[in-house]
């Protein structure tokens, strides 16, 4: 064998062993891209199962203060209602008083 077939022979082989190399990689990177899939999609579906718990808690969370402000609302208006009824019962207990004075029975 001469120098140039040994030299053929040197960068055949090398060829051989980057095609190889090539497909390697080419399988590696499949691979990896096939996990990366895998997981973004785990990473999708919890982030959709944490905002549904979020939206249904803040759900909650409005209804039961829209109860509070209902209710506080009821309140107040019992109060004034019951202000009200006060008010007249001391504006005719006045308006007595002063007819009682008028007459002269105070």
């Amino acid at each position: 064998m001469g120098f140039m077939d040994k030299v053929k022979a040197l960068f055949g082989k090398a060829s051989e062993t980057a095609g190889e190399a090539a497909a390697k990689a080419k399988d590696v990177a499949g691979e990896a891209a096939s996990k990366a899939k895998d997981v973004a999609g785990d990473v999708a579906a919890k982030a959709k199962d944490v905002t549904e718990d979020v939206v249904d808690k803040a759900k909650d969370v409005a209804g039961d203060l829209k109860d509070k402000v209902d209710g506080g609302a009821d309140a107040a208006a019992d109060a004034a209602d019951a202000a009200g009824d006060t008010a007249a019962e001391a504006a005719d207990s006045a308006a007595d008083a002063v007819g009682d004075a008028t007459d002269g029975k105070a």
